[in-house]
Parts: C-alpha cells; sequence; structure tokens
C-alpha cells in the first residue's frame, strides 16, 4: 500500500472511531485509544477548555480525557507537560501553531488544536509526519463538533434535571401553602362558627334596639372577616387549579337586582348617588355561573363604593354585535367618580395582594385579592377584566362574556325570614363536635327548632352512641380527637353493611371548606357537606334534605 493510500485509509478509519455517543467520556473512550493505536502514539491528552479560566495557584488544568488514565495530577504524572500546558492555558490556549512538536522527556508531544474549543496532545516517538498533521486537520474537526454536542447535551440534561427538581420543589411548596391555608382557614373558622352562630341565636331571642344594633355590627364584622377567608382561599383553589365553573340557566336581571339592593343601601349611606340599568335588548334568560357572576359584580360594585368619596356609581349591562346564534355578548361596566389609577399603577392592581398605592391599604383596607379573584374568574369564563382610569377622574372597570340563551332559569330559593321556626318533622340528631362553644351553639339551635340532640365529643363516642341508639340524622365533624369524623362514617358504613341496616343520613359539619374536603368527605360515605361558620336556615336546609318529612314513618 502507497503511503497515500495509507494516509487516506488512517484519515477515514480515524473519522469512524468518532461515534454518535451523547455521553462526553463513553465517546472520547471510544476513540482516542484505538486512534493511538492506529497513528502508533504511546499516549493522548484531550483538554476541552471553553469555559475553564486559568488557575490562579499556576497549576495545569485536568485533562478532560486521556489514555492512559492521569494517575494523580497532570503534575504528578508529566510535570513538564504540565508546564506547557500552563502556559497554554494561561495564552488563552493559543498554540504556535497547529500541530506544534516539542521534545520533552525525549518525547515528542504533538499540540494539535481541537477547533476554537479544546486541544488534543499526542505523544509519539518518532514525531508524525507532516503529511499526518495536516491529514488530521478535518477529523479533529469532527471530533470538536462530536465534543461540542456532547457538552450540549451533557447541559441540558442538566439543566432538565434542575428544571424537574425545580418543578418538584415548587410543587411542594403549593401543596405546604395550600394545606397552611387549609389548616389556617378550619382554625379560623371554627370560632367564627361560633361568634357569628351565638350572634344569630341572640338576634332570635328578646333583646333591647341598643343590643340589636351592637349584635347587628359583630355580625357586620364577622360577615366581613369571612369575606377575607373566602377570599384567600377561592385566590389558592384558582391557584392550584382546582376551582371548577357550574353552567345552569339563571334570570338575569332578578339576580342583579338581589346583587345590587345591599349595594345600593351601602352607597346611599356615603351619600352617592347608585343607578344601574339593563339594556331592554339583553335577553333575561341566560346559562353560566350565576354565584361566581354575582361574586364579581359585588367586588367590583363594591370596591367603586369604597373608592368613591362623593358622586355616584353606575352601572351598565349592554349587548355586544358578533355573537352568534343562541348565544349572546354581554358588556359589563362599573363606572364611579373615585379616586382614579393612574395608567403607571393600572397593571398591577390585577396582581396578588396589589394596590394602586399601598397607602390605599392602610386608608381603605381590604386583602387586594378581590380584583385578582374577579379577573380569574372572568379569565375562566372566557372574557377579559380591563380598567379605563385616571388619577382623580374615576374608574371604569368593564368586560364582556359570550354566554349562551337558556329557554327557562332555576327557579331561585325562597328566601328566609329572621325567625326561627320550628321543624315540621322533629328529629332525633347526633351531634359529634369536639368545640364546646360550637356544641352548645349546635344543641341549642336544633333544640330551638324542635329537634331532639345526642352530643358526642368525639369519633369514638359518636361510634357507641350510633350503636346503642341509632339517630335520624348524624352531624359529624371532622377534625376530632381520639377518632376523626371520617373514620367513625367508614366504621359506621361497614357495620350497616354487615348487620343490613338502614343507612343513617350523615351529614359533614365542618370548618374544612376547601372542594377537595367536600370530595374526600362524600367518597368516606357521608351525605351531605356544611361548612362552617354556617347560617341557621343552611343547617336546618340540608337537614331537611337528609330528613325529608315525606319520608317520616
Amino acid at each position: 500500500m502507497n503511503s497515500t493510500l495509507e494516509l487516506v485509509s488512517v484519515q477515514y478509519a480515524l473519522a469512524l472511531l468518532i461515534g454518535q455517543d451523547l455521553d462526553l467520556r463513553s465517546m472520547l473512550r471510544k476513540f482516542l485509544p484505538p486512534a493511538l493505536k492506529l497513528l502508533n502514539c504511546r499516549s493522548g491528552y484531550i483538554w476541552l477548555h471553553n469555559g475553564i479560566t486559568p488557575s490562579e495557584n499556576h497549576t495545569a488544568p485536568a485533562p478532560t480525557y486521556s489514555y492512559p488514565a492521569v494517575r494523580g495530577s497532570i503534575e504528578q504524572d508529566s510535570p513538564l507537560l504540565a508546564t506547557r500546558i500552563q502556559q497554554i492555558a494561561s495564552q488563552q490556549w493559543r498554540v504556535k501553531r497547529p500541530g506544534e512538536i516539542l521534545t520533552l522527556d525525549a518525547n515528542h508531544y504533538h499540540f494539535m488544536p481541537l477547533g476554537d474549543n479544546g486541544l488534543l496532545v499526542l505523544v509519539r516517538d518518532p514525531p508524525l509526519p507532516e503529511t499526518y498533521l495536516l491529514a488530521l486537520g478535518l477529523v479533529l474537526k469532527r471530533l470538536e463538533t462530536a465534543c461540542l454536542a456532547c457538552q450540549q447535551h451533557a447541559f441540558l440534561e442538566e439543566a432538565r434535571a434542575e428544571a424537574l427538581k425545580a418543578k418538584a420543589h415548587a410543587e411542594q411548596a403549593s401543596k405546604a401553602k395550600s394545606e397552611f391555608l387549609a389548616m389556617i382557614s378550619h382554625e379560623i373558622r371554627t370560632p367564627m362558627n361560633g361568634i357569628i352562630g351565638l350572634t344569630d341565636l341572640m338576634l332570635y331571642s328578646e333583646v333591647s334596639e341598643t343590643q340589636r344594633e351592637y349584635l347587628g355590627m359583630i355580625k357586620s364584622s364577622s360577615n366581613a372577616l369571612l369575606d377575607i377567608i373566602n377570599e384567600i382561599l377561592d385566590f389558592s383553589r384558582i391557584e392550584a387549579g382546582s376551582f371548577d365553573l357550574i353552567n345552569a340557566p339563571f334570570a338575569l336581571r332578578p339576580l342583579l337586582q338581589d346583587t345590587f339592593t345591599p349595594l345600593r343601601m351601602q352607597a346611599l349611606e356615603k351619600q352617592l348617588d347608585f343607578h344601574w340599568e339593563v339594556a331592554a335588548d339583553v335577553p333575561d334568560l341566560i346559562a353560566g355561573d350565576s354565584g361566581r357572576l354575582r361574586q364579581v359584580m359585588i367586588n367590583l360594585v363594591g370596591n367603586a363604593i369604597k373608592f368613591t368619596e362623593r358622586g355616584a356609581i353606575r352601572i351598565t349591562i349592554s349587548e355586544q354585535s358578533g355573537a352568534p346564534n343562541d348565544k349572546v355578548r354581554l358588556l359589563f361596566a362599573v363606572h364611579d367618580t373615585g379616586i382614579g389609577i393612574s395608567p403607571e399603577r393600572q397593571a398591577s392592581i390585577f396582581q396578588p395582594f396589589q394596590q394602586a398605592d399601598n397607602s390605599i391599604t392602610r386608608r381603605y383596607g381590604g386583602t387586594g385579592l378581590g380584583l385578582t379573584i374577579s379577573a380569574q374568574l372572568i379569565g375562566m369564563m372566557g372574557g377579559h377584566l380591563q380598567v379605563e382610569s385616571d388619577a382623580g377622574q374615576g374608574s371604569i372597570f368593564h368586560f364582556d362574556l359570550l354566554l349562551e340563551v337558556a329557554a327557562q332559569a332555576v327557579q331561585p330559593q325562597p328566601v328566609t325570614t329572621s325567625t326561627l321556626a320550628l321543624s315540621t318533622r322533629p328529629l332525633h340528631v347526633l351531634l359529634a363536635e369536639d368545640n364546646p362553644v360550637n356544641r352548645m351553639l349546635a344543641v341549642r339551635l336544633l333544640n330551638k327548632a324542635g329537634h331532639q340532640v345526642t352530643v358526642a365529643e368525639n369519633g369514638r363516642e359518636a361510634l357507641q352512641a350510633w350503636e346503642i341508639n341509632p339517630p335520624d340524622v348524624i352531624l359529624m365533624d371532622v377534625q376530632m380527637p381520639e377518632m376523626d369524623g371520617l373514620e367513625a362514617t367508614r366504621l359506621i358504613r361497614t357495620a350497616e353493611q354487615h348487620q343490613q341496616l338502614a343507612r343513617t343520613p350523615i351529614i359533614a359539619l365542618t370548618a374544612n371548606a376547601m372542594h377537595s374536603d367536600k370530595m374526600h368527605c362524600l367518597q368516606t360515605g357521608m351525605d351531605d357537606f356544611l361548612s362552617k361558620p354556617f347560617k341557621v336556615q343552611a343547617l336546618l336546609e340540608v337537614l331537611q334534605r337528609a330528613c325529608p318529612v315525606s319520608a317520616a314513618p
């Protein structure tokens, strides 16, 4: 074989050694030892110096890969080579010329750049011919590309691992936050139930006008605190993606009438003009989440009243063009003559816990969550909340929604009175409740309604009371000492099945207010769910659903 053909064969064989491995060390391990054998070299070193800075202690950087492997450090293995590498590193890894050959320790060291990112050092005696050094240029360029691909892959894998680690930490933090909010909500709702319930109980009794006024203030303040708790829970549910909208037919005008009547009273107390109108062409029966639409309007109009000292509040609902058949696009707008918002602060008011000015929090109060929740709810309903305002010139908050036109609306629940009427069917109620104030409150309310109550202070006592004298219905708290309400419910359901007993209705009466709490209770075997603090009428209604009059013996 002539020398040219031999050189081409060696060049081709070296190129084939550069495989497709994405692991740098594996790729270099498959390349360097066979390459040294083909070139009849004693040893070889590869430095990939992109990202390597010269050492401050004047030591040579360790090679990325070498064959044979370096024993200890490069200074210990080959001190003269280490000195030369340190010099090259201090000169930004430039060699005098590609293929530079130095004789060190009676060996010939070939310094061959791998493009701009690496250096290959071959040790051979005698040195490689000039023709070989020139022929290796294309092979080394391909080796550089392969090394960069491996490094990029390693970087991406490391970034992916870091991203997965960050995602896991974020999920853990989100879970911890949700658990913390649920725990705080439970701890606040438990005493709130006692405050609101006992206030209602006092209002049902004979009190003087002054006492009734004070009790009304206590109830109003308690409801305001409850609204704040509900805002935080709503925000947490939306952020966690566990918030679902309800799509049902409803009558728009009666809904707005019920929503705006108490808000109008608030405006009149501040001597503000209050006006709302629905355009004549707006259909009355539409489908959507009426409860969340009501929540949004209460937030927007409540803010307008809160931030307006003089002037007027005006709400308009009009129909927009461009809606498909059997649908309607409605524009909701809330106008006020209040303090206004400067253009540079308008984007921040839709962020959590933000207001147009920090001083507003001190002056007007509030969590800064109302607009955030409203904007997110409107977004979930397919709209976009916007604001037009200037400081001192009032504001217009508006959004449009594409809603279905409904044929029939759900009949509204009858309005309850402020009197506590006797039940048409007295029940034997088993109450499992560990908090003494809430226990006393529930007993008195149920007794006033004509029901007989047996009390249990934990799940174990509730189970024993059920076994001795099965009640008509059980009001079961969830978090209790010794045995919680979920475990007590499971044991009751198991006993009913084994003994072929009639099913006793079990209602969760708990300060746990998350949707997941409700689903957990129902999956455990409970029949209904009522979160604390509850309204008296809501308690009586849930008992009516569990034990209807038609089911009486």
